[in-house]
């Protein structure tokens, strides 16, 4: 496995601990998104699928786990 996979799937599971599926979820989507790219060979398209999931978890995921904090704080102290 290419190192820089490697520690894109690492990133994944790291902030997928925070995520609102649970843990077991993320891994199995990580793995399927992971599984759908083996095929790729060479060095630059390694790096721009690296490129698009370093994205997808900076935006996409901290975004969701941002949401979930907020309305978690929202409930807790916004009276019924």
């Amino acid at each position: 496995m290419h190192p820089l996979v490697r520690d894109l799937y690492k990133r994944v599971i790291t902030v997928g601990k925070d995520y609102p599926g649970g843990m077991e979820l993320v891994r199995r989507k990580a793995k399927a998104w992971f599984r759908e790219n083996t095929e790729i060979s060479g060095e630059l398209e390694i790096r721009r699928a690296v490129a698009r999931g370093r994205w997808y978890v900076k935006n996409e995921l901290t975004a969701v786990i941002q949401l979930k904090k907020y309305r978690t704080i929202k409930a807790r102290y916004t009276p019924p």
